[in-house]
């Protein structure tokens, strides 16, 4: 039986080459899950640094015919994971096998798949199989990543380095320094996974030899991960929370994700005027919205665990709710205990990749998925090449402070089976009168995907900015603590320039009584599609963050 064929659609994410690889299964009769898929498993073959099959994160999915869902494969921690263990000084939370929450990404997407996908789940794995056989050309990011880890940081030193006394990192070296950009890597461990997965689905992974060496070496190098941690893990539908934006309706995940937190500096802000793209008064706004609204993110954590988070997070986005929070933005900026609960830390979660694909049958998906920032834990499983996250860094620590004296959040401790809180928050926008998509998109960078999800929706949805011009534009992050906002310098990336807030700008917050910190760039990693009219010629326009050396979008369109 022919599969019919999709007429068009868009994919974009952090490398260029793995959207293509989106938007050949769309050419192929592939739907936008399919094509989110076979880009997922894409990216993490070739950013392992960022995403890889060791990892897990959200999806946020339009149906066809307009139904909303969102899907949870957060990674879990083990079931013997407890407060008492990571309160050991020399447990570590960040590197080595304590560090390693069970992965969730594999089962997610086949769940996905097996809900919404059309072609064979085998045939989406096969374009990623034959760049891990072949190899694949090291690009600017890549070989950024590497280097970053070299001795020191920033050169091409193998020697000194953490990746020095693990061979399966050997192959990122040559002759003792990182390969050079335009070098092929190859990852035959790899492929030979994603074979396996591709031939015999997630219980390949949860379970027989992938799962064997997964937690061997997790416990190898002092992890609590086991077998039945492995097999037991599950994924769980839920339902997106929502809040109207103007004209629009704005979707986005539950806890323990962040759309509460990202809906609810969207709500406070559609309760103002716009005073001009750039204005202070503007910036004022949109940096008293991201305190108020990270402030409310020390109440979320996994609603398993959390009774009341439910509703608690529905209470937020009320309009009453919203209207009156947005009444605390005043002339000027306060103290952080007027934001949020006294002595509570804002957790420093890790980075991601985002995803967005759109078909022309009105699917549309958006997925933020990790292993943590800059190669998770730093192990790679002996034989089988893949990188495992470094999760359970995301939780609280009972009885932990950080190292400002802040106290850890109680709804984010680490109980066994639980899943962390993260800031990933992937959107999708509808113009509220049809109920077609507008925007759909997410972000990488930790705790500034939230901050850079708002400010680039803003600017489509307040400007009417393209997607490249949203992207493109200046973006700040402010999440109470530490008590700054943070500005970038002007740059160029890609051959675009990023144009950097203005000393004017600077000094207008300054008098409002912000204090500023100067970054060579933001962090942040977002991707957006913005949705033309069916009729219109160029009805899809996707881009990725030009901060980025390799990201960008790809789109599908067959004659009409």
């Amino acid at each position: 039986m022919s599969i019919p064929p999709i007429l068009s659609g868009a994919v974009t994410c952090e490398d260029t080459r793995a959207s293509e690889i989106g938007t050949s299964v769309l050419s192929k009769g592939g739907n936008a899950v399919d094509a989110i898929i076979a880009t997922i498993i894409a990216v993490n073959t070739l950013c392992p640094y960022h995403s890889d099959i060791g990892g897990g994160g959200f999806a946020i999915l339009r149906t066809k015919e307009g139904a909303y869902e969102s899907l949870n494969f957060r990674h879990t921690a083990p079931a013997a994971a407890s407060s008492a263990f990571y309160k050991d000084p020399t447990v570590s939370t960040s590197i080595g096998g304590a560090a390693v929450a069970v992965p969730g990404e594999i089962r997610g997407l086949e769940e996905l798949h097996r809900k919404h996908g059309r072609l064979p789940w085998g045939r989406l794995f096969e374009p990623s199989i034959k760049l891990a056989e072949d190899g694949f050309e090291v690009k600017q990011d890549l070989h950024d990543f590497i280097t970053a880890a070299c001795n020191p940081p920033g050169s091409s030193n193998l020697s000194g380095s953490w990746m020095e006394s693990d061979p399966c990192y050997s192959s990122l070296f040559v002759d003792g320094k990182a390969i050079p950009v335009g070098s092929t890597w190859k990852r035959p461990d790899y492929a030979r996974t994603l074979r396996k997965i591709a031939k015999e689905g997630s219980k390949a992974f949860y379970e027989g030899e992938v799962a064997e060496a997964l937690a061997k070496v997790v416990r190898e190098r002092g992890g609590l991960m086991t077998l039945q941690d492995l097999k037991d893990y599950k994924v769980e539908w839920n339902q997106p929370l929502s809040i109207p934006y103007k004209d629009h309706t704005i979707y986005a995940p539950p806890a323990p994700a962040s759309g509460a937190i990202f809906l609810s500096a969207m709500g406070m802000l559609s309760h103002f005027e716009s005073k001009g793209e750039g204005s202070v008064d503007d910036l004022h706004v949109l940096t008293e919205s991201l305190r108020l609204a990270y402030g409310q993110r020390t109440a979320l954590g996994d609603p398993n665990y959390v009774p009341g988070l439910v509703d608690k997070q529905l209470s937020w986005l009320t309009p009453e709710a919203i209207h009156t929070r947005s009444k605390l933005i005043t002339e000027k900026t306060h103290e952080p205990d007027y934001y949020k609960t006294p002595k509570v830390e804002i957790v420093n979660d890790h980075g991601t990749s985002n995803i967005t694909v759109a078909d022309s049958d009105g699917l549309v998906v958006s997925i933020t998925t990790t292993v943590g920032l800059s190669w998770g834990s730093h192990i790679i499983v002996p034989g089988y090449g893949f990188v495992l996250n470094d999760s359970m860094d995301d939780f609280s620590v009972e009885g932990r402070p950080n190292g400002t004296g802040y106290e850890p959040q109680v709804a984010n401790y680490v109980y066994g089976g639980k899943r962390p809180l993260s800031s990933s928050c992937p959107y999708i926008i509808t113009h509220t009168s049809t109920g077609q998509p507008y925007v759909a998109g997410g972000a990488a960078g930790g705790s500034t995907i939230i901050s850079a999800n708002v400010q680039v929706a803003r600017n489509i949805l307040n400007y009417d900015l393209s997607a490249k011009e949203a992207l493109r534009a200046n973006r700040l992050h402010n999440q109470i603590l530490p008590n700054v906002s943070q500005v970038e310098r002007s740059s160029t990336h890609q051959g675009i320039t990023i144009d950097g807030f203005s000393e004017e700008q600077v000094k207008g917050l300054e008098e409002r009584g912000h204090q500023i910190e100067w970054v060579e760039k933001n962090r942040s990693v977002p991707v957006v599609i913005k949705f033309g009219d069916e009729k219109q010629k160029d009805r899809w326009d996707p881009a990725a963050d030009p901060r980025r050396n390799d990201s960008g979008g790809s789109v599908f369109e067959t004659q009409r």
